[in-house]
């Protein structure tokens, strides 16, 4: 592995590996494609140790070896180039870091998985907070302190890791995050699965660890808050401000008017020659462009276009956000003017600071003789007009830091300044909710705590305050943050059998009447419930500290001190209280297990060695910005120098160009001149041939005109006679169509007045037959009769054999006609049965076809509609000829028409030819005008069509000349028998009946 790390290491020194993207973004030669994301320097030294040292067996030697030697080759081949004397440009926060998710601060890491084991008393154990933290140190995490949480049964397994409240804190607890991360140890990887895991698991508490209800969640709800990072970078920028504000002094402002008023003065002040002042302002516009916003902002200002002043010594700043607009005193004013001007900030844009020290520039010269000017000539009262009571019955000072605003419902403590700055904003809202005498109150109590109660603070110098330090011992431990500790509550059983006490609200309360000041006081709870103790935590400054150790002294006069509680075991009444110190942090009771989670020991000679240090930092970075601005000062004004003397060269020049210029455009007018009037000239000379040519225009549009008219007139007649013409020839047309329409009539009358003659012929040449025969048969019977009759008469006794057999004869002929009438009896009543069988077979066909009419099959035995004409063969026919929208239409209205032909009983194209013998049949007529031109027209399929449908109404429904429905065999082309109809019905049922059958058996 040592060769390998060696090999790696030579091939990164010759470069056939990138490491390096840009001046500050690195990238892992090392890592998956998938998985390669931009470092910088520091971030990828730390991803590289730790996968070189990470004892996971994830991890392979190859792997490690190559990462080692990456880590080699950072530290010795690419350190980047940082300066040690002054602050390297840093990044706000960390690449790749969501401004907006919400953080737990002070910056804390969550370790979980902690090896754990039972002890003797049944207690967990496990490993401490220092040998983690010395763990971490090692891997240059760089924690402050780390906690190992507690449960009942002693250690959870669980640690929270507290890192430095500054950016390198947060830099280091991102580092923290991500190189457990890139061992695959984060948090995604605890919360994967159920498996059973070995090995520490750790990332950074965010707010889904702050919210949850486990034991991490309660401890960070005790001790830790919610913050973005935006918000932190504010609150960051109004302490740098603040302190800004006060160690730049006036003199600083008046170098800068100084400066830009040197800049107005030099003669080069109104070209625009840029000069970059970046370093200076942190922009990139120009001097003289900042100049020229000053200065028109100071006009505007002197105009009066901005309010400035809005009351007798209530100011207003008009260059910062409506809502944001505060009211200020003069003094305040000034301070905020200077600060804005002077500020390093990002989000101060130029124009700002350039109206800010405009307004600076503004209230030392043209307000600051007003505001002298203006002293008080009688001394009032300050609460006058008011219903303030002069004997002191409205209490303002609670303690000799604390105060009260006697005029709000909700009795809240204020210091000083506050406390003005909440009767100032009531007094000047201009809220509708607000009363007037609401207003007039609290403007009262703000003139009177300016003039009756102002505090022996110098607005502009630090007062000599007494030192919060005076008294202790600096080498001593003690709890840091500052804590005290209140024991003896006094605590009773609730109802469901647990211990109840004072909250810790009402001790805080309570506290600060006395005037020490905590920031909050916590009950401490057990098993039990409460346990009649509380911790009372103060400021993380001095003036916490002198708070505190005013708390512990007061106790300790009242005999209430930590000594006090621990003399000797009698019964104790009321609250004992002292400040907590190493022996309490160290102690195993309730107060030493919340002191650890909590709290830190620190001395107070550390803490001022701390501070001192930060303090030189800040000095000596604002020494290098001053230091820095002064050299960019003297450059300037060299430069001023150097461009004023470059300048008077450049406007010599431009003189020189003027001149030569002032020539040029003189010859250029002279020969412009000289064009012109050959221009003009020549433009008078075009002008008058149009002119002319205008007038031929004008006479030869006016005989175009007469002409026009005589065409329109002309054209009226034409159309006139056209329209005549057309209305004749549209007359004769339907003269002549009636008139072949009449001749057509009369043959067709001729012709069916001849068949009718011929048939009324041959009826009455049959009726004579039959008479004859029948008048034949009747004299024969008559005769017969006679000649019997006479026979019978004339007869004799020999003739009685002839006579017998002639009766017998003759009745034998009556019993003949006897059943001859029987038979005709018989053969009429049969007819009568045939009529009515007839009848009912035809209302049974009926209902077969009316049956069939709703079975849609493609058998041969079906329903026809007998002369009903199809659409198809017109569609076809239109279609050769018009497009498909317009031949479908077209189809339809020829369609419509034949139908109403076919419906005319006084059309009837058919003609008798003659067959054998004397037989006649009826065909269609050839000749007939409509169908021949049909035919011609439309082609040979539409005649068929119209053809058939003629033939099929002639035989089907000769009388009523419409479609009728008739039941047809299809295969065959003729018409179906009523058998034929049943037989296919039958089938159709006993199709029917079998797939019931056979669903049947399948279900």
């Amino acid at each position: 592995m040592g060769k390998y790390e060696d090999r790696c290491y030579e091939t990164l020194k010759k470069g056939r590996c990138i490491v390096k993207v840009s001046d500050k973004t690195y990238i892992c030669p090392y890592c998956p494609l998938k998985k390669k994301q931009y470092y910088r320097y520091e971030d990828l030294l730390q991803h590289a140790s730790g996968v070189g040292d990470s004892s996971s067996a994830k991890r392979r030697p190859i792997v490690k070896a190559s990462h080692r030697a990456l880590a080699k080759y950072l530290k010795k081949n690419h350190v980047p180039l940082v300066s040690s004397s002054k602050f390297s440009a840093q990044e706000d926060t960390p690449s790749g870091h969501d401004d907006d998710e919400k953080i737990v601060w002070p910056w804390t890491g969550i370790v979980v998985n902690i090896p754990i084991r039972k002890s003797e008393n049944g207690q967990s154990v496990g490993k401490s907070g220092s040998k983690l933290k010395d763990e971490l140190i090692r891997r240059g995490f760089n924690p402050i302190t780390v906690h190992p949480l507690r449960n009942y049964h002693g250690h959870s397994g669980t640690a929270v890791v507290e890192f430095q409240k500054d950016w390198q804190g947060l830099h280091h607890a991102l580092s923290f995050e991500n190189a457990y991360k890139a061992d695959h140890h984060g948090k995604k990887d605890w919360s994967a699965n159920t498996e059973v895991k070995y090995g520490l698991y750790a990332w950074v508490a965010r707010a889904d660890d702050y919210k949850s209800s486990s034991i991490i969640g309660e401890h960070l709800c005790q001790t830790r808050d919610l913050k973005t990072i935006p918000k932190l970078m504010e609150e960051e920028a109004r302490k740098q401000d603040r302190l800004v504000s006060y160690l730049t002094n006036i003199t600083g402002t008046k170098n800068k008017i100084d400066l830009y008023t040197a800049v107005q003065k030099c003669p080069c002040f109104n070209v625009s020659l840029p000069m970059d002042i970046s370093t200076i302002d942190g922009s990139n516009i120009t001097e003289s462009e900042m100049g020229m916003y000053v200065d028109r902002s100071y006009e505007k200002l002197k105009n009066g276009k901005y309010i400035v002043k809005v009351s007798g010594e209530t100011y207003s700043c008009p260059f910062c956000p409506q809502k944001k607009k505060p009211n200020y005193r003069y003094m305040d004013l000034v301070q905020h003017a200077s600060a804005v001007a002077n500020s390093s900030s990002a989000r101060r844009t130029p124009i700002v600071k350039a109206n800010h020290l405009a307004l600076s520039k503004y209230l030392e010269k043209d307000l600051a003789p007003l505001v002298s000017s203006l002293k008080p000539v009688t001394q009032e009262d300050p609460l006058s007009g008011c219903d303030h009571d002069e004997n002191g019955k409205h209490i303002v000072k609670a303690s000799d830091e604390t105060y009260t605003c006697p005029y709000c419902p909700e009795k809240k403590i204020y210091r000083y300044l506050d406390l003005v700055q909440h009767a100032s904003g009531v007094g000047n809202s201009s809220s509708a909710r607000r009363t007037p005498i609401m207003k007039a109150n609290h403007l009262a109590l703000a003139k009177y705590l300016e003039k009756g109660l102002v505090p022996l603070v110098s607005s502009l110098k630090p007062a000599a305050q007494e030192d919060p330090l005076s008294g202790c011992d600096h080498d001593e431990k003690i709890v840091w943050p500052w804590t005290g500790i209140v024991v003896n509550i006094p605590t009773r059983k609730s109802e469901d059998g647990r211990t109840v006490g004072e909250s810790g609200s009402r001790l805080r309360d309570e506290l600060i009447r006395r005037g020490f000041n905590p920031i909050r006081v916590r009950p401490l709870w057990n098993n039990c419930g409460h346990s009649g103790i509380a911790v009372v935590e103060f400021r993380k400054d001095w003036s916490g500290l002198h708070n505190a150790l005013s708390f512990e002294n007061a106790y300790e006069a009242d005999h209430r001190g930590k000594k006090d509680w621990g003399a000797n075991n009698d019964v104790k009444y009321g609250l004992y209280a002292w400040i907590a110190r190493a022996d309490d942090h160290k102690s195993s009771s309730i107060i030493g297990e919340h002191l650890r989670k909590t709290s830190d020991i620190k001395t107070i000679s550390k803490l001022m060695e701390e501070e001192a240090r930060k303090q030189d930092r800040l000095v000596s970075y604002l020494t290098n910005i001053l230091e820095t601005k002064n050299k960019h000062l003297k450059e300037m004004e060299a430069m001023c120098t150097v461009t004023s003397e470059s300048l008077k060269v450049l406007m010599e020049e431009k003189d020189n160009l003027l001149q030569a210029y002032n020539k040029e455009i003189n010859k250029t007018q002279q020969s412009a001149r000289l064009h012109y009037q050959k221009v003009f000239s020549d433009h008078e000379k075009v002008k008058s041939q149009l002119e002319s040519h205008r007038k031929d225009l004008e006479l030869r549009e006016v005989e175009l005109e007469k002409r026009e008219a005589l065409i329109e007139r002309e054209r009226k007649k034409l159309a006139e006679e056209l329209e005549e013409n057309v209305v004749q020839n549209s007359a004769l047309r339907l003269a002549a169509l009636e008139q072949k329409r009449a001749d057509e009539n009369l043959m067709k009358l001729a012709e069916d007045q001849k068949r009718q003659k011929e048939e009324l012929h041959n009826r009455i040449i049959q009726l004579e037959k039959q008479l004859a025969q029948k008048q034949a048969l009747e004299l024969e019977i008559e005769q017969l009769r006679g000649s019997m009759n006479v026979i019978r008469e004339l007869g004799d006794e020999d003739d009685d054999i002839v006579l017998t057999i002639i009766e017998a004869s003759f009745k034998e002929l009556r019993e003949k006609e006897r059943e001859l009438e029987d038979l005709e009896a018989l053969n009429q009543t049969l007819i009568l049965s045939e009529r009515k069988s007839n009848n009912e077979l035809q209302e049974a066909r009926k209902e077969l076809i009316n049956g069939l009419k709703e079975i849609s099959s493609c058998a041969n035995i079906g329903v026809k509609r007998m002369g009903e004409l199809d659409n198809k063969p017109f569609l076809e026919a239109m279609k050769r000829r018009y497009n498909e929208e317009l031949a479908e239409e077209r189809a339809v209205e020829l369609c419509s028409l034949w139908e109403e032909y076919l419906k005319d009983p006084n059309w009837h194209p058919f003609k008798r030819i003659k067959l054998e013998g004397e037989e006649y049949q009826e065909v269609i007529d050839d000749e007939d005008e409509k169908l021949k031109d049909l035919k011609d027209e439309m082609g040979n399929e539409v005649y068929k069509s119209v053809t058939s449908v003629i033939n099929e109404i002639n035989e089907y429904n000769p009388s009523g000349r419409y479609a009728t429905s008739e039941l047809w065999n299809y295969g065959e082309g003729r018409r179906a028998s009523l058998q034929e109809g049943v037989e296919f019905l039958l089938n159709l049922w006993n199709a029917h009946q079998r797939q019931t059958r056979n669903d049947l058996r399948r279900y």
